[in-house]
């Protein structure tokens, strides 16, 4: 059986699915012929963009832990969690290590 260093699913798994994620910002773009029924979509491209930036869906950790943390902190207010937790302790250590493909 051939056997996947761990960190090779990694990456090929991040390129994967940062290919998927500009394939999808690439449809978006696409006017001529609209990806999905919504007749404003344009529009509602250019507003999330103005703000949100052009990445809005962005991958990682340190990139998201600020709406993360804003997530726990809602969720701790409105008693549904016990304890405010960290982003960091909602995954697994090695999870959260950062590296470039």
């Amino acid at each position: 059986m051939y056997k996947i260093p761990c960190g090779q699913v990694r990456r090929t798994s991040r390129q994967a699915f940062c290919a998927a994620q500009q394939e999808t910002y690439d449809d978006l773009n696409e006017t001529a012929a609209l990806k999905a029924m919504l007749p404003w979509l344009p529009a509602h491209i250019e507003e999330t963009r103005r703000e949100m930036g052009d990445d809005f869906w962005p991958y990682g950790f340190q990139r998201n832990r600020d709406t993360l943390a804003t997530f726990l902190r809602y969720s701790y207010e409105q008693g549904l969690s016990k304890q405010l937790l960290e982003p960091e302790r909602l995954f697994a250590p090695e999870t959260l290590e950062s590296f470039r493909v």
